[in-house]
């Protein structure tokens, strides 16, 4: 094989990892005129190298016409999540406050769709659960997507809160909080407790408690959420279980902070 066509064929994937570029970066579907603009291709060059993306599942054409991410690339992104070095690296603490606790533990990393579930690591007594690994939480009425609302800036979790609100007002369900000054109420109560938490709000029957770790900028590395039965995991700080997560939160963030 000549140099020239070795060259050409790596240019041929450049070229069809630009298009998966513009697919991530605009964060909504795209219809393809919008898409070629975007790249300042010809629509056709730019239909060609969808084609084969949607054909290995990097992409989607949705029902409108237009075109989104597909599995593969949710995959890729998330396996990239789970092997990020904090996480990695707090494995060892993370697999000890389980075998502490004994309650089902969900990691998350945020991402511009919100918190994403990049870990479940199962308890020894059954939890049912309607979250895998790779579902986005609500803000709204889970304590992972409570945590990061909390403990996050306002002007990049405001955005995505007004919209489950207008989603939950559409469908004539009602959601607490229900507005912002709610919302602030609950902050507050939950930024003196360090954790975010609700009972029953998903699952009836499920507690959840979430802590955020923090990294050297202050910033949310990632969170933990402990899920229990109302029994073994009572909405309650004094609770053993209850401290043992907050204090793993606490040991994490002192780690993380000084790597």
């Amino acid at each position: 094989m000549s140099e020239e066509k070795i060259q050409a064929g790596v240019q041929s994937l450049e070229v069809g990892l630009t298009v998966l570029d513009a697919l991530i970066a605009n964060r909504k579907p795209m219809m393809l005129k919008e898409l070629a603009e975007k790249l300042s291709m010809h629509p056709a060059k730019v239909h060609r190298y969808v084609v084969s993306l949607v054909r290995m599942n990097y992409a989607k054409q949705i029902d409108d016409g237009r075109y989104d991410l597909g599995d593969q690339a949710w995959r890729l992104g998330l396996s990239c999540i789970q092997r990020t070095d904090a996480i990695q690296a707090a494995q060892p603490m993370i697999n000890e406050l389980h075998r502490k606790i004994d309650c089902g533990l969900q990691i998350s990393k945020w991402t511009s769709q919100g918190p994403l579930i990049v870990q479940w690591i199962e308890p020894n007594q059954a939890v049912s659960v309607i979250t895998r690994v790779g579902s986005i939480m609500p803000l709204l009425n889970s304590a992972t997507g409570r945590a990061y609302a909390v403990f996050m800036a306002e002007d990049i979790v405001r955005p995505l809160l007004e919209q489950e609100w207008q989603q939950k007002k559409l469908q004539q369900q009602r959601v607490y909080p229900a507005n912002w000054t709610e919302f602030l109420q609950m902050k507050q109560s939950f930024i003196k407790q360090g954790a975010a938490t609700v009972s029953g709000d998903m699952l009836v029957g499920v507690n959840a408690i979430c802590v955020p770790i923090f990294n050297a900028q202050g910033e949310i590395e990632f969170c933990i959420a402990a899920l229990g039965s109302e029994a073994q995991l009572p909405i309650d700080l004094e609770n053993e279980r209850v401290k043992a997560l907050k204090e793993t939160a606490q040991a994490l963030t002192r780690y993380i902070a000084h790597r």
